[in-house]
């Protein structure tokens, strides 16, 4: 299906228009030709918001991905101007849908909306911000690792990094990692994308860093002490009771939990890369 009037070229975007995202983005390319205002409000897990002024998104939140507010706190970032805040803003609304899209999707509908959108706020069109997340859901589609579902494990390997002194934005994610984590939880106590931190983290299950463990797991065995910078902020919540069947991008397989040294010769995988300092 071409939709030439909406500048949408849906058979560009072949995860997104099967079902249940295929109401979502009719929606948007609804709101495209008719330059509609409101809020495109999405039902599900992590669910989320679309904010749309005159047919342009203009914000995305959901609580499956940290928002401009997170972004903007990680420690290290100096003073934000103008210009870095319309691309945090711009980055929050490409992460957001992503977040919402590799979730489950239940439904979505219009609310309308009382105040006006920020001033200096540009739209993104709507056209570019579907193509945008249909290539991070393609990207990933390989991988099997849900970044709301799959809670992560560091093998013993894993563990060993962990422990090392390095700073780099993998070992930021090794330590943070207790059995009971998702993509999603890691990405907003390190004030990082959730699309971000999900590339890394589908690196490091494949480099055997990382295992999804079964569901009856001991999860308090392995758990690495809390570093000293630890968040205290509780997470958002997540909904309980959905299987991950449904979501574009399907939860990866629980794997058997080892506990074979990491130096051990007969340790199946493939070779390690060198870490990046």
């Amino acid at each position: 299906m071409t939709t030439n009037d909406r500048n949408i070229d849906t058979r560009r975007l072949p995860l997104l228009v099967r079902k249940p995202t295929q109401r979502l983005v009719l929606e948007l390319m609804d709101a495209a030709a008719g330059t509609r205002t409101g809020i495109l409000r999405v039902a599900g897990d992590p669910g989320g918001d679309f904010r749309v002024e005159g047919g342009q998104i203009v914000a995305v939140h959901s609580a499956g991905a940290p928002g401009v507010f997170e972004l903007l706190a990680r420690p290290g970032r100096g003073p934000t101007g103008d210009a870095e805040l319309r691309a945090v803003t711009a980055m929050a609304a490409v992460d957001g849908a992503f977040a919402i899209a590799a979730g489950w999707l239940d439904s979505c509908f219009w609310a309308e909306t009382s105040t006006a959108a920020p001033a200096g706020v540009a739209g993104i069109e709507p056209g570019w911000l579907l193509a945008e997340t249909e290539w991070r859901l393609r990207a990933l589609a390989q991988t099997r690792v849900s970044p709301h579902r799959n809670r992560l494990l560091l093998s013993e390997l894993g563990k060993t990094r962990a422990a090392t002194a390095a700073t780099s934005p993998r070992h930021e994610i090794l330590r943070q990692v207790d059995g009971q984590r998702t993509c999603r939880d890691i990405a907003f106590l390190l004030y990082r994308s959730l699309y971000a931190v999900t590339v890394e983290v589908s690196r490091l299950l494949a480099e055997d860093l990382l295992l999804v463990p079964p569901p009856d797991h001991d999860r308090r065995a392995d758990r690495m002490p809390p570093p000293d910078s630890a968040d205290p902020r509780p997470l958002p919540r997540r909904r309980r009771g959905a299987s991950g069947i449904n979501d574009v991008l399907r939860p990866r397989p629980p794997q058997p939990v080892l506990s074979r040294s990491p130096l051990d010769p007969t340790r199946a995988g493939p070779a390690l890369a060198p870490d990046s300092p």
